[in-house]
């Protein structure tokens, strides 16, 4: 039964090795798709983004961009933004393959007087150096990249200083040699490896694999303010603080979706590791179908995966299956790749309405006003959340205090209302508040358009 399960998966994980092989000769064309965020993990809105001499492109509300018509091989993508006083960049290394789009270029910006670099060699067990083996050094939210010349020589630059990265090398027919090192802004920190031959190995089973679904508002899918993408994820991140904690994150759309499905799995050190293959089905075990691949990542260190894909419609359950592919995966056997995943699912919500009261931009005279919102078809229970302000990363909710403990806050559906009693409104004061629907599980939520009301006595 195992082989015959490996067997099924040989002609998807053909393709997905394709990804690992060498550029060669440029001689198509093809695009690039990726996410541009902060230091903080906020997506970036209107980061420029470029492959020199390839054209350009800004990224849209949720920090992604797409580039089109890129020569095949591998290319540097770089973007750039002005932040507050400060000039940030960053750049990422990436395959473009003829007629297809290579997805994944997340790059992480930092103020460009903040960075420093990683450089050395990669060498086989008897010394002899590695051509085009990567290196990976895993930051927050993305993995850095760099592949080594003829020399088994590489670089990776646009780190940010003062701070400690897991370095990955990896080679296909080698084992991962892993490292951590220290990067100094305005240094060049060395840092070598040493590959072990992989024989016979297969990487282990990702495990505890799970999927949240988002359902953003309607108006803000394609195109908003940078203050309103911070918003949206604010409010994810108070729902579910571990999204600021991720090591990797990979988009598979470039434009703004309405739907977001979030896979996480446990992350675990395996040497034999080269990156993951990840599959999307309307049935349970999607792995069993090839033409269920829609990823792969490349990227031994990752832990996050987020779906984007216009394709995805609320009230329908999709089941997901994650593999991790071998550093010596043989495409006649389909040895090398480990068992798929446990099925994950998720079925997202419909979009909330935009109806609420007090009307958005209202004004109220009592200190207590009545919330109210229309009631969504799925939903188990609605969250309310009151900010003394518009919402960002670093702003939390006025009301409830406590997300844990949050008290009439928390609605139960079919009730679609509940009476503001946190602490007192100040005359004058504009409040925003924003309402999440729940499913039954907590799998799969919806947001509220963001609405505010100003207090009058």
């Amino acid at each position: 039964m195992r082989a015959c399960a490996l067997c099924r998966l040989t002609a998807v994980l053909m393709a997905l090795l394709s990804l690992v092989a060498c550029g060669g000769k440029e001689s198509g064309k093809g695009n690039i798709a990726g996410t541009v965020t902060d230091i903080n993990g906020d997506p970036v809105v209107g980061a420029r983004v470029w492959v020199t001499g390839s054209g350009e492109t800004v990224t849209n509300m949720n920090g992604t961009f797409l580039l089109t018509g890129i020569s095949e091989g591998f290319k540097n993508v770089t973007a750039s933004a002005r932040i507050g006083n400060q000039q940030w960049s960053g750049i990422a290394l990436v395959q473009v393959f003829a007629d297809d789009t290579t997805r994944n270029a997340n790059i992480l910006l930092c103020p460009e007087n903040q960075q420093g670099s990683i450089e050395g060699f990669v060498l086989d067990p008897y010394g002899n150096r590695i051509e085009r083996a990567r290196v990976f050094a895993g930051g927050p939210l993305t993995s850095a990249m760099a592949v080594t010349d003829r020399n088994g020589y590489y670089r990776i630059d646009g780190l940010r200083g003062g701070y400690d990265y897991p370095v990955v090398a990896s080679s296909p027919g080698f084992l991962n040699d892993r490292k951590t090192v220290t990067v100094v802004a305005g240094q060049v920190t060395a840092a070598s490896f040493a590959l072990g031959v992989a024989s016979g190995v297969v990487p282990a089973t990702p495990n505890d694999l799970e999927a949240v679904a988002w359902t953003q508002p309607r108006g803000v899918t394609r195109a908003t303010s940078p203050e309103m993408a911070n918003a949206l994820e604010a409010i994810k991140r108070l729902i579910d603080p571990q999204r600021a904690r991720y090591r990797a994150l990979s988009r598979v759309t470039p434009t703004g979706s309405l739907i977001e499905i979030d896979l996480t799995w446990d992350y675990v050190e395996d040497s034999r590791r080269l990156g993951y293959g990840i599959y999307r089905g309307r049935s349970a075990n999607p792995a069993s179908v090839p033409d269920n691949a829609i990823a792969f990542l490349r990227d031994p260190l990752a832990d996050l995966f987020a779906d984007l894909d216009l394709k995805l419609s609320p009230e329908i359950t999709y089941y997901y299956q994650v593999v991790a592919v071998g550093a010596n995966f043989d495409p006649d056997t389909g040895a090398g790749a480990s068992s798929p995943s446990n099925n994950a699912s998720a079925r997202p919500l419909p979009p909330m309405s935009t109806f609420s009261s007090p009307a958005h931009g209202s004004t109220v005279s009592t200190s207590r006003p009545t919330l109210r919102w229309d009631r969504l078809n799925g939903a188990s229970y609605y969250q309310v959340l009151l900010f003394e302000g518009f919402p960002d990363i670093n702003r939390d909710p006025l009301w409830p205090a406590d997300l844990n403990n949050p008290g009439s806050s928390r609605v139960s559906h079919p009730n679609n209302s509940t009476v503001y009693n946190g602490p007192s409104l100040q005359p004058g004061q504009t409040y925003y508040w924003v309402v999440v629907a729940f499913s039954t599980d907590g799998s799969a939520r919806s947001i509220s358009p963001l609405w505010k009301f100003t207090y009058r006595p």
